[in-house]
């Protein structure tokens, strides 16, 4: 079982790369309902809740930037994240998202720091880059 390094991985949001990505974090969850009843001992619980995604992505601001355009707090944009790289074969997450913040970070001496934070509107998908 071979590890995959993460320096490959790449973002593109409403079809536009987005520059100078440092990294991306994307949760999945698969909520459940409690079904635990007063005086058991362990708790149960039933699947089927719906599941949700959301995430958020840091990149180094690069003026004029196509793909951190898109990424307007309050807009609703295609993602897909490439895990290992976007060639052929590799696998990526593929969804509608809503931007729900954008972060800016500078200093005096730094470049400014982006951060995009989403949540799913819909399914996340899993692809092979064809």
């Amino acid at each position: 079982m071979s590890l995959i390094h993460g320096n490959k991985g790449s973002v593109t949001a409403g079809g536009e790369d987005v520059a100078k990505v440092q990294s991306f974090n994307l949760n999945v969850e698969a909520p459940i309902s409690d079904a635990t009843a007063m005086g058991e001992e362990w708790e149960t619980h039933l699947e089927g809740a719906p599941k949700r995604w959301s995430g958020s992505i840091s990149a180094k601001r690069v003026k004029g930037d196509a793909g951190q355009a898109e990424l307007k707090a309050g807009a609703s944009v295609t993602l897909h994240l490439y895990y290992s790289g976007n060639a052929s074969g590799e696998t990526y997450g593929s969804g509608t998202a809503t931007v729900t913040s954008v972060q800016h970070a500078q200093g005096r001496s730094e470049t400014i720091d982006m951060t995009f934070e989403f949540t799913g509107n819909g399914p996340l998908t899993e692809e092979a880059v064809a």
